[in-house]
């Protein structure tokens, strides 16, 4: 996760409370007349808090920054669901908190079947399998931009040289939330990792009921190179059907940097760092 900004000290916590607490972007040439300090000065301790995770850059004249506002995960998650509500219907508050409560018990048994039946089958040992989903800062701005699981890995091959950060992503979607928004949703955090999943609990007493939705997300997911995971039983992998394959991509290693620094807990992070030595 991000650092605490009230462990900041020196330029860093003046630089830092010079930016719009309210998230508000601010180009480099206005801080760095704001600060009086030189180019140098500035962006030694723009870029410092960018790796801490703290403030993120933007595109704008001569470059913005802006604070990385902390959110709660069921804020974000209340957020995208009544954005969708007018094609799903769901339109209570009611519908909403029950779409949040079903979302997070899938959480932790998958987590563990990713962990071990799910990395044993596809070749995998991962450093850490992570749910996201109820920590960390945003990235970037919007709601997608925090994955609910993530499995993170340092791969090495016998004829390839060097080391592979490899980290996949899962969007869980519970039985009464399964459209395919996810996708984009999936996509978004793909950005940011090798290869990312839509993980949908499909209960046996519902799947015929639920093809045509199950069907419509593996289409969309199949032309954006997006995994489709379906689970009749979250913590039985013996129930879960890989419905579309995800596509391995390379992200853009600063976008990664920031993902690992802003997204993992700090074990995870010092595992990576150590593994990639």
């Amino acid at each position: 996760m991000a650092v605490d900004p009230a462990a900041l000290h020196g330029d860093h916590q003046t630089l830092f409370a010079a930016l719009a607490p309210d998230g508000t972007t601010t180009s480099n040439p206005t801080l760095q007349r704001r600060l009086g300090w030189d180019s140098d000065r500035y962006f030694r301790s723009r870029d410092a808090l960018v790796d801490m995770g703290l403030v993120v850059r933007g595109r704008g004249r001569g470059g913005v920054v802006r604070r990385v506002l902390a959110t709660t995960a069921v804020e974000e998650r209340t957020v995208a669901v009544v954005v969708d509500a007018g094609a799903d219907a769901l339109t209570t508050a009611a519908t909403v908190e029950a779409v949040i409560k079903n979302e997070l018990a899938l959480y932790e048994p998958m987590r563990r079947v990713i962990a071990h039946d799910w990395a044993k089958d596809h070749r995998r040992d991962p450093l850490a399998v992570e749910v996201t989903a109820l920590q960390g800062r945003r990235v970037t701005g919007g709601t997608w931009s925090r994955p609910d699981i993530v499995s993170v890995e340092v791969r090495t091959f016998a004829y390839v040289p060097g080391k592979y950060l490899e980290v996949a992503t899962f969007e869980v979607k519970a039985a009464n939330a399964i459209n395919v928004q996810a996708v984009y949703e999936a996509l978004a955090h793909r950005r940011a990792a090798t290869h990312s999943y839509v993980l949908l609990h499909v209960p046996a007493d519902q799947a015929d009921n639920l093809e045509d939705d199950v069907a419509d997300v593996a289409e969309a997911a199949r032309a954006h190179g997006i995994g489709v995971v379906t689970a009749a039983d979250p913590q039985d992998y013996d129930t879960w059907e890989e419905r579309e394959e995800a596509r391995r991509v390379e992200p853009d290693p600063e976008r990664l940097n920031a993902f690992v620094a802003t997204q993992l807990n700090d074990t995870t992070r010092d595992l990576i760092s150590r593994r990639l030595r």
